[in-house]
């Protein structure tokens, strides 16, 4: 991504979101998917924390990029913080989703050996409401065969009925696929 590729603002409320109007993508998906990862490879730059251990962001962070903001959401699922913390920075989550003006797509990204759970319907369901563009990025790919990517790949299509895009944040594959779907919103990247 060309252009500033930092960290502006790590929110909770609204009036700590950026009031810039930029369009914002939403980084979505389970605590240890590979979001800060994904993000990274990206911004071609390390710009989004990277921890072994899931449940790391509890803020919700923006990144400028070329005239837009990636928004990294705290991961759902496991996080290693008490329950009232994790339910503040839930209902973060959910206002921004439900309110935000400025948010013109999602990308989800889950784990390619991993079934949807609730949370990411949700989330689909989420992205039908609002008539919000969902990406979906299968993560992790690189740790499986070739028959296991094409059976991993169908079951994920089928259950989210729309492409899913094959990515390994190690390797960089199909991160280039991602990066054509957030430029056909118009957006650099």
């Amino acid at each position: 991504m060309a252009g500033k590729n930092n960290m502006v603002a790590s929110a909770l409320t609204a009036d700590e979101m950026p009031q810039t109007g930029w369009p914002e993508v939403a980084f979505m998906g389970r605590s240890n998917a590979g979001k800060s990862s994904l993000i990274n490879q990206l911004a071609k730059s390390k710009v989004a924390h990277t921890s072994g251990t899931p449940g790391k962001t509890q803020r919700i962070h923006f990144y400028a990029m070329s005239g837009w903001y990636v928004v990294d959401l705290p991961g759902f699922g496991y996080a290693k913080v008490s329950k009232v913390e994790r339910e503040r920075f839930g209902e973060a989550v959910e206002t921004y989703l439900t309110t935000r003006q400025p948010l013109i797509a999602g990308v989800l990204i889950q784990d390619v050996r991993r079934d949807p759970a609730d949370e990411e319907q949700m989330v689909v369901e989420w992205a039908s409401q609002r008539n919000i563009l969902l990406i979906i990025a299968a993560s992790k790919v690189d740790k499986l065969s070739r028959q296991e990517r094409a059976a991993r790949e169908a079951v994920l299509q089928e259950a989210y009925r729309r492409p899913v895009f094959l990515i390994s944040n190690r390797t960089g594959e199909g991160i280039d696929q991602i990066r054509q779907a957030i430029r056909g919103l118009g957006l650099k990247v």
